[in-house]
């Protein structure tokens, strides 16, 4: 089992400061279709989650089976978004050691809409199996198996746009839908690396 979540002293700003500024949008806009050149259509091809791996970018298609999580939803305004997730990072922790579940995979978040005044998030920690007590503020999920668009993205969390930005334009070049909310999963722990270029957080985009 991992020890204390790191979520709980690291700043989730990164995800929502000035998500809809000119500055941000023009970068976006800049990240050229030409960054795809290298992707070739046999990245369609579908894998299994045994096949994951951690190259950089866009790794293709994952049939990605059911996770048993322990979770917490919630929703605010942007603003306030960072310390709330932080505070249920810290709830889950706390839940784990009170019903003594093991961790079972790097902690993630799922985002529900882009609504500023009221964003929908969960906040996720696979566990390895059913506990056999009840959590006392969050629950016991099992997200639904997927086909999942995969991403390895590394870097400060301060450009996780550029990442949606090129797998927005994945999807168009190969007609891919999304079909479901997206989740992220932080595998790097800031806490012990501190050269933010090698943090790796993976997007798992569901699709039809």
């Amino acid at each position: 089992m991992r020890s204390q979540l790191f979520f709980i002293s690291v700043s989730f700003c990164f995800l929502f400061s000035s998500c809809n500024s000119n500055e941000k949008n023009e970068e976006i806009n800049a990240v050229k279709s030409d960054s795809l050149s290298s992707i070739e259509p046999k990245h369609l091809a579908i894998k299994t989650t045994e096949q994951l791996t951690d190259a950089k970018g866009i790794i293709g298609l994952f049939d990605v089976p059911e996770m048993l999580t322990i979770t917490k939803m919630d929703s605010t305004s942007m603003s306030k978004v960072a310390s709330l997730l932080a505070k249920n990072y810290g709830i889950l922790q706390k839940d784990i050691d009170f019903i003594k579940a093991e961790i079972n995979g790097s902690a993630g978040a799922i985002y529900y809409n882009n609504d500023t005044s009221n964003f929908i998030f969960e906040c996720v920690i696979p566990i390895s199996k059913m506990p056999t007590v009840q959590p006392k503020k969050s629950q016991v999920v099992v997200l639904e198996a997927s086909r999942m668009l995969v991403y390895n993205y590394y870097g400060p969390y301060t450009h996780l746009f550029t990442a949606y930005a090129e797998i927005k334009q994945y999807c168009s070049k190969y007609n891919i839908e999304q079909s479901g909310p997206l989740r992220e999963f932080y595998i790097t722990d800031p806490t012990n690396v501190k050269d933010s270029t090698q943090w790796l957080t993976r997007i798992m985009l569901p699709v039809k």
